[in-house]
């Protein structure tokens, strides 16, 4: 007969074995609720929307020829006319300062949505300002740079950036700001390029 010591000892490994098989399926489940946040989205499409015309092409016999990816514009391959084409002559006609736009910046608030860092972290209320000289230039096509940074801050709801807010930016610096506080300010937003 097991005395009573046996028995609880027994009873102890009992209960250690219940655990780790219970520890064992909890890892396993997490592991598979891991793995299935893995899976991609099955509602996104997993190929290209145009591969049905382009297959269609290739039945035809016909050939398909893929357009090159345009090459971006940098502002420093243009003119100073194609920079500010479009911009009011109230303003294009201004020598805008760029060494005051920091000051203007941070003056007028602009420095609270918008940075120099293109990696800010948290993600500022409105667009970067990095490199925002040769974005101006491929944002909207048909628009000069300099026309779009004017637009930009005199009617920022004229053109609002993917993935940020409409309606934050103030829409009066068009009268608030001077004329020649906006050709600084634009000038300014335009130095910043590779």
């Amino acid at each position: 007969m097991k005395s009573l010591s046996q028995y609880v000892q027994i009873q102890n490994q009992r209960k250690q074995k219940t655990l780790a098989r219970f520890f064992i399926a909890f890892v396993l489940v997490a592991l598979i609720l891991l793995a299935a946040s893995c899976v991609p989205a099955t509602d996104a499409p997993l190929l290209s929307p145009k591969l049905g015309a382009a297959l269609a092409q290739l039945d035809k016999g016909e050939e398909i020829v893929a357009e090159p990816t345009p090459i971006p514009l940098l502002i420093k391959t243009l003119t100073p006319e194609q920079i500010m084409a479009g911009v009011p002559a109230d303003v294009a006609g201004l020598k805008g300062d760029p060494a005051k736009g920091p000051t203007l910046a941070l003056a007028h608030g602009c420095k609270g949505c918008h940075s120099l860092d293109p990696n800010a972290n948290p993600k500022p209320t409105g667009p970067t300002w990095f490199q925002l000289g040769d974005t101006a230039a491929n944002m909207v096509p048909g628009q000069s740079p300099g026309l779009y940074i004017y637009t930009s801050i005199t009617n920022p709801s004229a053109f609002v950036v993917p993935d940020y807010p409409d309606n934050i930016m103030p829409k009066t610096f068009g009268t608030d700001l001077s004329k020649q506080d906006l050709a600084d300010l634009v000038a300014y937003i335009l130095s910043q390029h590779q």
